[in-house]
């Protein structure tokens, strides 16, 4: 089904009610992927007998914000009335999740491997000389972007500037964030590799002080990389399935 956004920067947005007599599950993709990303997981929620509901997140024509995601992720759950859905995202999807955690009363919020990037040379656990680090590791982020159009770098953008430890201290109700084990400084130059992974060690004590500290919130450290959906959807359901309410 299509509907256009309400907002003056009205874009048209595709989703799919894959039916189901549970609860509703919105599935949120990653930045530059769409909803076909959650197939493996569509099929076992439904033989769960949820109702699992996928659809493409706005990332052109210059409408990103992470307010405009919320809005477009409120007008699926409208359309679900009255049952509050779950809502799952993966990477940017997961952020989004993330937030809406902290806006809306829902059964669960589950952010799969949504952790940004490094934005301070405090950001490095361990790194002998952060600033260095730091550098190398915004000189190799810049040279992938060069391949980006201008409304996906809005994107990255938008992702720097949100504090998501500050948005799971805010969660109203359950939240689940995954944390992939296996690195992925092998996608980055040789000299951004150590930082890199640096960042990661960094990442991974900050959720481990956070689900310490809140009690809304829960870590899951999983043995996969940033595709925890793809790679192990079985997992993913697990996660999902004690918010399904039977």
């Amino acid at each position: 089904m299509d509907w256009k956004t309400p907002d003056r920067f009205a874009v048209q947005v595709h989703f799919t009610d894959h039916g189901g007599p549970g609860t509703p599950v919105v599935l949120l993709h990653g930045g530059g992927r769409d909803s076909s990303d959650w197939d493996p997981v569509v099929a076992r929620l439904r033989a769960l007998g949820a109702r699992p509901v996928t659809f493409d997140l706005r990332l052109h024509g210059g409408a990103w914000t992470w307010e405009r995601a919320l809005a477009d992720v409120r007008a699926v759950a409208e359309r679900l009335s009255p049952a509050r859905p779950v809502v799952a995202g993966h990477s940017l999807g997961g952020m989004v999740a993330t937030l809406w955690a902290g806006r809306e009363d829902c059964p669960l919020a589950l952010n799969l491997d949504g952790h940004g990037n490094p934005t301070s040379p405090a950001h490095y656990l361990g790194l002998p000389d952060a600033a260095a680090g730091h550098r190398a590791v915004q000189a190799a982020l810049a040279r992938m972007a060069e391949g980006l159009d201008e409304d996906f770098r809005a994107v990255m953008r938008a992702i720097d500037a949100l504090d998501l430890f500050a948005a799971y201290r805010r969660a109203r109700g359950p939240l689940v964030v995954t944390r992939g084990t296996r690195s992925m400084a092998g996608l980055l130059p040789e000299t951004a590799q150590e930082p890199w992974r640096a960042y990661e060690r960094w990442t991974l004590s900050e959720l481990r002080r956070t689900a310490a500290a809140v009690d809304s919130f829960r870590l899951c450290e999983t043995a996969t990389g940033h595709d925890v959906h793809l790679e192990d959807p079985d997992l993913v359901v697990s996660l999902i399935a004690p918010a399904l309410g039977g």
